[in-house]
């Protein structure tokens, strides 16, 4: 059976002398295992479409659950990515955290957009990097039904709009100061931060970073992001750690 997709390398590792096994991600299909054959050879027609983070109209062929890469055209390679190191790393991120939330077998179209835009905004330097990560994790978690409740107190139904509050980012839930018990998964939340995360998760997909927030509250933005999106992702990223160790080098 073929397989025509547009699909992302997520991943790539070598095989043989000259081919790949690539990790994509699909609009039809979610995460696939490609072989990709002879791939490694500068006279392949597809070497650029077999690279990380390339963007490509594919045509896979299917046999007892196996995929092998029969034709490619590049669209996008997103080549200035791996100019900066910082970048680099965060791309890398983006790419794994997308991966770990797309279904296998399942449309992952809307995850594969945002992924695209994420490192669009990324290549082209749209916002800052801590705000696309942030944006990134919480949008990916709401297109998978994983939305911050940021409206009300889940307790009072008080509207907290106008003031601080707390949001608890393993339940997704908000409490106002009066309803809230000791909880180590407590964020004291303020209203740029919520107008933020509402902005981000309820904006149209092309507009989803296209929000301005002051130094500190976007520091605390970005903790609010992480910790929400691996309470739900429920396990760690090797390519968070070296995102963060590249930051400190800098």
């Amino acid at each position: 059976m073929r397989h025509k997709l547009k699909a992302i390398v997520l991943r790539e590792n070598v095989k043989g002398e000259t081919s790949k096994l690539l990790t994509v991600l699909t609009d039809k299909m979610g995460v696939l295992t490609v072989n990709a054959k002879g791939v490694r050879k500068l006279s392949s027609p597809y070497l650029k479409s077999a690279q990380l983070f390339a963007f490509s109209d594919m045509l896979l062929y299917e046999k007892n659950g196996f995929y092998t890469l029969t034709e490619a055209a590049l669209i996008t390679d997103f080549y200035p990515l791996s100019k900066n190191v910082t970048s680099y790393s965060l791309a890398c991120y983006l790419c794994d955290a997308a991966s770990s939330f797309a279904m296998p077998g399942e449309d992952s179209s809307d995850i594969l957009r945002l992924l695209l835009n994420s490192l669009y905004a990324l290549e082209k330097e749209i916002a800052n990097p801590n705000i696309i990560k942030a944006a990134f994790e919480l949008r990916l978690c709401s297109e998978c039904g994983f939305y911050p409740d940021i409206d009300g107190c889940i307790d009072c139904q008080s509207n907290l709009t106008e003031c601080e509050f707390l949001f608890d980012y393993t339940d997704g839930v908000s409490f106002c100061k009066s309803c809230a018990s000791k909880n180590n998964n407590n964020m004291v939340i303020n209203p740029n931060i919520a107008k933020s995360v509402k902005h981000i998760t309820e904006s149209e997909l092309s507009k989803f970073i296209s929000f301005r927030i002051g130094e500190e509250d976007e520091r605390l933005l970005s903790d609010l992001a992480e910790k929400f999106f691996l309470s739900h992702a429920e396990r760690g990223f090797k390519t968070l750690s070296f995102y963060k160790h590249c930051k400190e080098l800098l």
